[in-house]
């Protein structure tokens, strides 16, 4: 990660924040304050720490410049009955669906 990134200015103006925090009055608001900006410097922090990780990953896909497979269109094509039974389990076919309504076989 870069050294004066968005991440690092953000950290920086927390723990001005967090400085600023100090001067409130209302012991109350003081505390609630100061934890919420201490959360989001810590939540900051974990959030390098993760992309430094990241960036030590390879990144496991491969990109290939010619598929894997090449699809001949010749070679697919639908199976068809002349008799109007099925293929699978003999039953009749009706005509107007693409399956057996037996067993459920593509046709």
């Amino acid at each position: 990660m870069e050294e004066g990134g968005e991440l690092d200015r953000f950290q920086r103006w927390l723990q001005s924040r967090l400085a600023d925090a100090e001067s409130i009055e209302s012991e109350d608001d003081k505390i609630r304050t100061t934890n919420r900006i201490q959360n989001a410097i810590q939540e900051c922090i974990n959030f390098r720490e993760i992309i430094s990780f990241q960036q030590s990953v390879e990144n496991p896909f491969i990109t290939r410049e010619d598929p894997v497979r090449s699809v001949n269109e010749s070679e697919v094509g639908p199976v068809t009955t002349s008799n109007g039974r099925c293929s699978n389990c003999d039953a009749e076919l009706t005509g107007d669906l693409e399956f057996c309504s037996l067993c459920g076989e593509f046709q």
